[in-house]
Formats: C-alpha cells, sequence, structure tokens
C-alpha cells in the first residue's frame, strides 16, 4: 500500500471515529434534554448544567463531522460554475476552491490552537455552577478542524489526480 493509500485509509478511520463521536454527542444530547424536563415537571429540579453541555455538544458535534460531512459529499455546495466546466479547467477551480477552504479552516485552525493553549495554561473554567475546564472544548473543535484539513489534502490529491466529479451523497 502506498503512503498516500494509508493517509486516506488513516484519515477515512479518523473521520468516522469523530462522527461516532459526533453521534454520541447527539444521544447525549437527547438523553440529557429528557433527563431535565422530567426533574423540572416532576420534581421541581434541575441539573443546572443542560444548557451548558448540551452547547458545548452541539460546537464539538458540528466541528467533528465536518471531514466526514465533506468526504461523503453531504455538505452544501453551489456547483453553478464548477458543473458547467469541464476538463483542466473544472480541475483548476475545483482546486482552487479547495486551497481557499484549507487556507480559511488553517487560519481558524491556528486560532483555535492558540485558545486551546491560552486556555490550557490558565486553568480557564466556564462562569458557570459547573466551572467547565474551556480547553475541553478547545480541544474537541480542534480535533475536528485538523480532520477537516487532513480530508481537504486528501481531497486535492483526488481532484488533481482524477479530476473533478460533482458526486451525489453516499453512505459509508
Amino acid at each position: 500500500m502506498s503512503a498516500l493509500g494509508i493517509f486516506n485509509w488513516l484519515n477515512r478511520m479518523a473521520g468516522n471515529a469523530a462522527v461516532a463521536v459526533a453521534a454520541l454527542l447527539l444521544v447525549y444530547m437527547v438523553l440529557h434534554i429528557l433527563v431535565e424536563i422530567v426533574l423540572r415537571a416532576f420534581f421541581a429540579s434541575s441539573t443546572y448544567s443542560m444548557d451548558e453541555y448540551v452547547g458545548y455538544s452541539v460546537g464539538a458535534m458540528t466541528f467533528l463531522a465536518l471531514a466526514h460531512t465533506f468526504r461523503s459529499g453531504r455538505h452544501i455546495r453551489v456547483s453553478l460554475l464548477i458543473s458547467r466546466l469541464t476538463g483542466r479547467l473544472a480541475v483548476a477551480v475545483e482546486a482552487l476552491c479547495i486551497l481557499f477552504t484549507f487556507a480559511i479552516t488553517m487560519f481558524l485552525t491556528r486560532f483555535i490552537w492558540r485558545m486551546l493553549e491560552r486556555d490550557f495554561a490558565r486553568g480557564s473554567v466556564s462562569p458557570t455552577f459547573n466551572e467547565t475546564p474551556l480547553w475541553i472544548i478547545d480541544a474537541a473543535i480542534f480535533v475536528g478542524l485538523v480532520l477537516f484539513l487532513m480530508q481537504l489534502a486528501a481531497s486535492l490529491v483526488e481532484t488533481l489526480k482524477t479530476g473533478v466529479s460533482i458526486k451525489a451523497p453516499q453512505a459509508d
């Protein structure tokens, strides 16, 4: 197996693991909301953490699913221009779009990394009753962005190698 094949395999496995964690976070959110409903309706009580942890879970879930969503073609894509182009021009436009996305994502990843380092070093916690360490959500977002960068790199190589294909969403 070539180095590119190994990279693609690792990229796929990491993306699948991240989307599995995102799915588990979705299950957690539903269960936490149900517990909160029962506590409020029948026991006049609360977990005092639902809004905080469900919010963190939504953020983590969103970023952890980016790479898998992009790889499987389930992201929102405006293909008005690329669908009318053919050959090398279509490949060039697609590669340029991937490179722009990579650059923007790289900037965001660097920013999140700096936040992660700062929050971890300072021991920053949320300003809530639970005082959740902020580096936890920073780390989930960072991992999701790194996996997305890897998927963008793999997509660029695939585009340059095989050309552009506007594909319908596919299951893994």
